[in-house]
């Protein structure tokens, strides 16, 4: 546990941050992926990309439960949008807003962020690194903390954090029924990319032909 102090003290300053400067919250969403990123990856080694490659190669094992799993993750965003979204339309969720400059240069800064970066960087910390493996219910409990870590660094209402929640159970099922933790990357990344890519190149286009 001593290697999560630097993370989840990242993670305080992070949220507190998004709450003093919200408008600023595209940089700071970067900063505290790119921050993630590096202490899991250089200074942790919770990535490999040899490993990566690997399970590349492996439909049973790998692509058959990222597919069943980015499907989870679409039940979970329709849940999420057209049941939750509806139920509380006057409520506010307390969500961050990435507000991003009409420029073509922050905008593909933010499809890196939100289709690359976020995902691995989510994926390393929420779960392989706060998720361990022992008894059940010290596997219960620390999944538990990790959909709550996870939903507060998106959201300061409980709504929100609600929403967050059933979106993150899709990747941590698959993490902890797999142990991989390359399944529910990949499942995050295609997911995001499914999310994002048609307002990112709509966006982009949009500004070329302005």
């Amino acid at each position: 546990m001593r290697r999560l102090y630097i993370p989840l003290l990242w993670e305080l300053l992070f949220v507190i941050a998004t709450i003093i400067i919200p408008k600023q919250a595209f940089y700071l969403y970067f900063i505290f992926y790119l921050g993630l990123l590096i202490y899991f990856y250089y200074f942790h080694k919770q990535f490999s990309f040899r490993k990566f490659a690997r399970n590349l190669k492996r439909i049973k094992t790998f692509w058959i439960p990222v597919a069943i799993t980015f499907v989870g993750l679409l039940l979970a965003n329709d849940i999420k949008n057209k049941i939750i979204a509806p139920a509380f339309t006057l409520v506010k969720d307390g969500n961050v807003s990435i507000i991003i400059s009409n420029d073509i240069g922050p905008t593909i800064l933010y499809a890196l962020m939100m289709i690359i970066m976020k995902p691995v960087a989510e994926e390393l910390f929420f779960r392989k690194a706060i998720i361990s493996f022992g008894s059940k219910k010290r596997v219960f409990a620390l999944t538990i903390v990790s959909l709550l870590l996870c939903a507060v660094s998106r959201s300061h209402g409980l709504i929100g954090i609600a929403e967050w929640i059933i979106m993150a159970i899709p990747v941590t099922i698959a993490y902890v029924t797999t142990r991989n933790i390359y399944i529910s990357i990949m499942a995050h990344v295609a997911f995001e990319f499914y999310d994002n890519i048609y307002s990112i190149v709509y966006a982009i286009g949009r500004i070329m032909n302005r």
